[in-house]
C-alpha cells in the first residue's frame, strides 16, 4: 500500500487540487458541477461508513459462529461461511486502504499472508486466553488467514479457544475501524485546507495502491513466483480455495470501481456535492477532461468485464491476461488521470514494477 509520504514540497505541488468548474460534455448532453476536494472527501468517507458498519456486523457474526462452533460438535461449514462473509466485507472496506486502515495497519494486523505454520503451531502451544495475550502473537499467526488454516485443518477441540480469539481480534479491529471512519465522515474538511489537501492526495494515491495490490500482490505475483519455483509448483494465493480467491478479487475490484466509475444513474444525473460519493470519473468530467473521462470509463469497463468472465479455477494464461487488462487501468491512471487531478503520485510497495 502507499503510506503517508507527503512532504511540504509535495503538498505545495498540489496547490491546484482539484480546481474544478462547470463544464459541459461535448454535444451539450450533461453539465457536471464544480467539485472541490472537500466535496470529494465528504462523499468518500460518507461512503465508507456503511461499509465499516457492515464489516463490524459481519465480524460480530464471525465471533458468534466461532463460539457456537466451539460450544459443541458442529460442522465447520457454518463457521467457514461466516469467515467468508466477513472476509468479503473486509475487502469491500479496505480496497483501497484509507484513513484508519492505514493508521492502524489493519491489513497487516488481521490479513497478513502467507500464514507461517511454525508460528501458528507455536501460538497454539502458548494457549493464549485473552486478546491481551494475543498482542504478543505475531501477525502471521492471526487474522483471516490463520483462521482459514485452522478451519481447513479441521481443528481439534483444543484449538477452539485460539480460534475464538482470532475471531474476537477481527471483531475488535472492525469496531475500531468503524469508529475511525465515522469520525472522518463527521469532520468539517473545509476547516483545515492542508489536511484536506493531504487526505485528497492520499485517496488518489491509495486508489492506485489498491489496484496494484489486487493486480500484482494478489494475482500476478503468486503466478510469477510459481514460475520461478518451477517443478509444477502451483501459485500460492491469499486463500486456500480457488473460489474464495476469485470472490475476494471481485470484492476488491467492485470497491475500487465504486470510487472510480460513474454509476449509470450518475451518468444520467451527475452526483451533487454533499449527496454521496463523487467518483474519479466525475472529478475528471467536472474539470472538463471529457475525452480522458471517457477513456477512463472504457478502461474500467474492460477490467470489469475481465473480472466478471474469470472462471472460478482460472489457469495461468487467464490470470496473466487479467493482470494485463488491469495494468491498462494502472498505466492510464499513472500517465494521465492523477496529473489531471493535480495530484503527484508517491510510491507503492504494492507495485510490481
Amino acid at each position: 500500500m502507499i503510506h503517508r509520504r507527503h512532504t511540504l514540497a509535495g503538498l505545495l505541488a498540489m496547490a491546484a487540487w482539484p480546481a474544478t468548474g462547470l463544464h459541459a460534455q461535448t454535444g451539450g448532453a450533461l453539465a457536471f458541477p464544480y467539485y472541490s476536494g472537500e466535496d470529494a472527501l465528504q462523499g468518500l468517507y460518507a461512503h465508507q461508513v456503511p461499509l465499516a458498519r457492515d464489516f463490524e456486523t459481519q465480524a460480530r457474526a464471525l465471533t458468534a459462529a466461532a463460539r457456537q462452533h466451539c460450544a459443541g460438535p458442529a460442522s465447520p461449514a457454518v463457521l467457514k461461511d461466516a469467515w467468508r462473509q466477513a472476509l468479503l466485507s473486509w475487502q469491500a472496506l479496505s480496497s483501497p486502504a484509507l484513513g484508519p486502515v492505514i493508521e492502524r495497519r489493519s491489513q497487516r494486523q488481521i490479513d497478513f499472508w502467507p500464514v507461517r505454520p511454525a508460528l501458528l503451531a507455536k501460538a497454539l502451544e502458548r494457549a493464549p486466553t485473552t486478546l491481551a495475550d494475543m498482542e504478543s502473537i505475531g501477525t502471521p499467526a492471526k487474522g483471516f488467514p490463520a483462521l482459514e488454516q485452522l478451519l481447513t485443518a479441521r481443528p481439534s477441540p483444543a484449538h477452539c479457544p485460539y480460534l475464538v480469539l482470532l475471531a474476537e481480534g477481527i471483531e475488535a479491529e472492525a469496531k475500531a475501524l468503524r469508529s475511525g471512519f465515522e469520525q472522518l465522515a463527521s469532520r468539517d474538511w473545509t476547516s483545515d485546507e492542508e489536511a484536506a489537501r493531504s487526505a485528497f492526495a492520499e485517496w488518489i494515491n491509495q486508489w492506485l495502491g489498491g489496484l496494484e495490490r489486487l493486480r500484482w500482490v494478489h494475482i500476478e505475483q503468486p503466478v510469477q513466483k510459481a514460475r520461478t519455483a518451477g517443478k509444477g509448483q502451483p501459485p500460492e494465493f491469499a486463500r486456500l480455495a480457488a473460489a474464495d480467491n476469485a470472490a475476494e478479487w471481485r470484492a476488491q475490484w467492485q470497491a475500487l470501481k465504486a470510487q472510480a466509475r460513474l454509476r449509470p444513474e450518475q451518468a444520467r444525473q451527475p452526483p451533487q456535492p454533499g449527496q454521496g460519493l463523487i467518483p474519479i470519473e466525475a472529478l475528471l468530467m467536472g474539470k472538463g477532461q471529457i475525452a480522458l473521462a471517457q477513456r477512463w470509463g472504457q478502461a474500467l469497463d474492460r477490467a470489469d468485464a475481465a473480472l466478471t468472465a474469470l472462471p472460478p479455477k482460472a489457469g495461468e494464461p487467464a490470470l496473466m491476461a487479467l493482470s494485463r487488462t488491469l495494468k491498462g487501468v494502472t498505466t492510464l491512471f499513472q500517465a494521465e488521470v492523477a496529473a489531471a487531478l493535480d495530484v503527484p503520485l508517491g510510491f507503492s510497495d504494492a507495485d510490481g514494477d
